[in-house]
């Protein structure tokens, strides 16, 4: 592949361009609010965009088109499972949420259970969402060495330290203000090649549909109830229902935007928006394979040179689009990935200051330190992830890279949070031996048989609920009183709520 002089001043001037828009909200003297969680003053339409680019890196972005090119849609399922969710997730756990004021939703673990849980809570979030940071690293800088020669390494270096300057200077709002700027130019990227693979087929969409269908690769459903089959409807609606609610409802980078935001009111417009933006970008990445499958059965003399499956994006884009667009398309594949990094890297960052550097090594300093922690926090796990993405090729094709990481995690987190919110017997013991029961019994149905990994977390979830709830009948009750505004079935009268416990803050 060649990439131009045009092509690399376009994706370095993005890059920088980036930082520097980034940067500009560094704010010296701001108060931990103001870092970590943008002052709480965030209306739901930015939020719900920087959500929007959450979900969809450069793993999306490459991976998805990659997957229906040489599979079919049948994996397209897997994204209106957050549309499935998003009521759960906006009329069960957004108000506990939004009745503390939380910074982190493990405080909420704490509250109702003890400090352990928090910390469990807590630690499997920071193993999840440092692997994903891992990832979306890696597959932009895996394009970027694909078609420059340059090597893995340097690639991951350019991409981890740029995106980390600008989160850590910036905070929470640099992350959400840079997302809704980079989705614009992500949107650009995937329309554009859409559109114009499109127009390069005799026949345009109609020798699509002929072609593709013909092919197999229009095939859209697979109701097959053999739970072996990784793009079965129900794996995907169920079983990635559970696994897309419980990152949704307890993963603090998603979280961390919720709490942004005015009232509880925008906190939930900007989940629903989130939820059907989605499903329309979803089939368009999709839908965008099947192009390119259809455009190289008519051209396969074109692709006798592509490195590998997951190139096949950027691999169109320099051979067929060339100049300016194809410059344009690979700084949005860099945008894509150095939005999701950012909310990551400072969504891990506030959890390890409030939840375990505050609350068990240094409470009760000034909100100054705790920013400075922050940002130097931030610098760390910016590092920390750089390093890991050097090994994400391990993990098979990264359309589900992080899906088979976070799919072990997901349900005994989940379950905890229910065990919590659902019922008034559960207890802290319970519930953390219940999660590490629910984490041994997906590990075993993962060595002992090749079940989707769609169902990892359905399975994770029930095993932490039912043997968390089971070891809570042990021992004396909690007081009925303490658990008001805690528990679903437990509204509290009015002014008998005690206000976020000010130790577990950083505020």
């Amino acid at each position: 592949m060649q990439f131009s002089i045009t092509d690399w001043f376009i994706v370095c001037g993005y890059v920088l361009l980036v930082t520097i828009i980034g940067s500009l909200f560094y704010r010296r003297g701001a108060s931990a609010s103001q870092y970590f969680l943008g002052g709480r003053t965030m209306r739901s339409l930015p939020v719900a965009i920087s959500l929007v680019a959450a979900d969809i890196s450069a793993v999306s972005y490459v991976g998805c088109p990659a997957w229906s090119y040489a599979h079919n849609l049948e994996l397209f399922w897997a994204v209106p499972t957050a549309l499935l969710v998003a009521p759960i997730v906006m009329y069960v756990f957004m108000p506990f949420y939004s009745r503390f004021k939380f910074f982190t939703a493990y405080e909420y673990l704490e509250r109702r259970f003890d400090l352990k849980t928090r910390v469990v809570g807590s630690a499997i979030f920071l193993l999840i969402r440092g692997s994903h940071a891992a990832v979306v690293i890696y597959a932009p800088s895996l394009v970027l060495s694909l078609i420059t020669g340059m090597h893995l390494s340097t690639c991951v270096l350019i991409m981890g330290v740029f995106t980390t300057v600008y989160t850590t200077l910036g905070g929470m709002k640099a992350v959400i203000w840079t997302d809704v700027m980079q989705f614009s130019i992500l949107m650009l990227g995937i329309v554009m090649i859409f559109w114009m693979s499109l127009a390069r087929i005799p026949g345009g969409v109609f020798t699509v549909y002929q072609v593709a269908s013909e092919a197999g690769r229009l095939k859209f459903f697979n109701f097959s109830f053999d739970p072996h089959e990784l793009t079965s409807f129900w794996a995907m609606t169920i079983g990635g229902g559970v696994l897309v609610l419980s990152v949704l409802a307890t993963d603090q980078a998603y979280l961390q935007r919720y709490f942004t935001t005015r009232s509880l009111t925008e906190s939930r417009q900007a989940l629903l928006l989130d939820a059907l933006i989605l499903i329309p970008i979803g089939l368009l990445q999709y839908l965008m394979g099947t192009v390119l499958f259809v455009y190289y059965r008519l051209h396969s003399d074109r692709l006798s040179s592509l490195p590998m499956m997951d190139a096949l994006v950027p691999f169109f884009v320099l051979h067929e689009l060339n100049g300016v667009f194809s410059g344009l398309v690979i700084a949005s594949i860099f945008g894509a990935s150095m939005a999701v990094m950012s909310a990551s890297i400072n969504a891990l960052t506030t959890a390890t200051t409030v939840d375990f550097y505050q609350r068990l090594f240094r409470p009760g300093r000034p909100e100054s330190h705790y920013v400075l922690v922050g940002r130097l926090g931030t610098l760390c796990w910016g590092a920390a992830a750089t390093f890991a993405a050097l090994f994400v090729n391990r993990l098979g094709p990264i359309v589900n890279a992080f899906n088979i990481i976070n799919s072990f995690l997901a349900g005994p987190i989940l379950g905890i949070f229910l065990l919590g919110m659902l019922t008034q017997k559960g207890k802290g013991t319970g519930a953390v031996f219940g999660g590490a029961l629910g984490f041994a019994a997906v590990s075993l149905v993962a060595w002992r048989s090749p079940i989707s990994f769609f169902y990892y977390a359905l399975i994770g979830t029930v095993v932490t609920y039912i043997t968390g709830y089971l070891l809570s009948l042990a021992g004396p009750r909690r007081d009925r009183a303490e658990l008001y505004g805690l528990v679903w079935s437990l509204e509290a009268p009015a002014g008998t709520i005690a206000p976020s416990n000010p130790a577990s803050n950083a505020s």
